[in-house]
């Protein structure tokens, strides 16, 4: 799956003990930290461009930052085996000014580009869309799951 991830936006990735999960980066990748090896053991493969995790146990939870010559990616690690993923593409995401509607509520709504997700609150008050407070409107990264206030609404490519 092709996850378009903008720089300053903090993703999840889901692992699972049933398979092991590959991230894999536009670039090399120079260093990384988070977690501990009773986490998961992280193998480098692609010429340092593959990330791939071998979860240990059922509780992670952990914040990971990947660190590339130009670039730094933050992410959580959690365990789901609902929600896994085998493979991970990450590319840059891009704002556009032409998407379609994907899903609204009386809550939201969730408008899809070609390497983008934009989203709209239509409630008074602050919202937390992933790990950032949100007014009025964002575009988001495309791919991750995408959270409003804990509760999943975007995941795989469809909203929910």
């Amino acid at each position: 799956m092709i996850y378009y991830i903008f720089k300053e936006q903090i993703f999840t990735i889901f692992l699972s003990i049933a398979h092991l999960s590959a991230v894999t980066f536009p670039d090399k990748v120079h260093d990384y930290v988070g977690g501990t090896k009773e986490d998961f053991q992280i193998y480098e493969l692609n010429k340092k461009k593959s990330l791939v995790y071998e979860p240990k146990n059922k509780s992670i939870d952990r914040n990971f930052i990947v660190f590339l010559q130009d670039a730094k990616y933050h992410y959580n690690l959690k365990y789901s085996d609902e929600l896994s993923n085998k493979d991970i593409v990450i590319k840059a995401a891009k704002k556009c000014s032409l998407f379609s509607l994907i899903k609204e509520t009386a809550s939201y709504k969730l408008f899809e580009c070609h390497k983008s997700i934009f989203f709209v609150n239509k409630r008074k008050s602050k919202v937390k869309v992933n790990e950032e407070v949100v007014e009025e409107k964002k575009f988001l990264s495309k791919g991750p799951p995408i959270f409003l206030n804990g509760e999943l609404i975007y995941y795989r490519g469809r909203a929910i």
